[in-house]
């Protein structure tokens, strides 16, 4: 795994070894990134279910001013950890908590952000969908007035629409969707 663009552009990060993740391909963050270029210079930005961080890290290899991760999973926290070290990020932006726990507000929230990038465990979103966590973030006031959420799913989860939110791009990349919207 490595940076695909920015300042880090070509630096490698260590990926968790762990099952319950699914790191985000470079072509996919490379395509985030392309929709966020005009967004992300100077944002506050939420790596949520952030796994190995890569997105996060990315986003402030690309100009964002800030970032914060969240992850729910100690092992895969500890490469989080090490990442964040690698790059000379301060380990106090990232958190272990369960992210559930934290949308419902068992954890202070830093925001608000700018753009949320949540990625959450496939069979996971089942249960707490697209629509669940921007409410919870609503309801928490973690969100800037016209933040971007943007949610990674399995290919076969269509982006519904979110009450409150306008569905900017939906797209796929092999088995992977990416769905940006805008806190409306």
């Amino acid at each position: 795994m490595r940076i695909t663009g920015g300042d880090w552009r070509g630096r490698t990060l260590r990926a968790p070894k762990s099952e319950a993740t699914r790191p985000t391909q470079d072509r996919v963050r490379e395509a985030l990134f392309n929709l966020l270029q005009t967004a992300l210079p100077g944002a506050r930005f939420l790596d949520l279910y952030a796994g190995s961080g890569a997105v996060g890290i990315e986003a402030l290899s690309r100009g964002a001013a800030s970032a914060d991760f969240i992850e729910r999973d100690r092992k895969v926290f500890d490469t989080l950890r090490q990442n964040l070290e690698a790059f000379a990020i301060p380990t106090d932006c990232a958190r272990l908590a369960d992210a559930d726990a934290w949308l419902r507000g068992t954890h202070p929230p830093a925001g608000p952000w700018d753009i949320v990038f949540a990625d959450p465990p496939y069979r996971h979103a089942e249960e707490l969908g697209p629509a669940q966590i921007a409410a919870a973030l609503l309801a928490r006031g973690a969100l800037a007035p016209d933040a971007l959420l943007i949610f990674e799913t399995d290919f076969r989860t269509d982006a519904l629409p979110i009450p409150g939110f306008t569905l900017l791009r939906d797209r796929e990349y092999g088995k992977t969707r990416l769905a940006v919207y805008r806190r409306a």
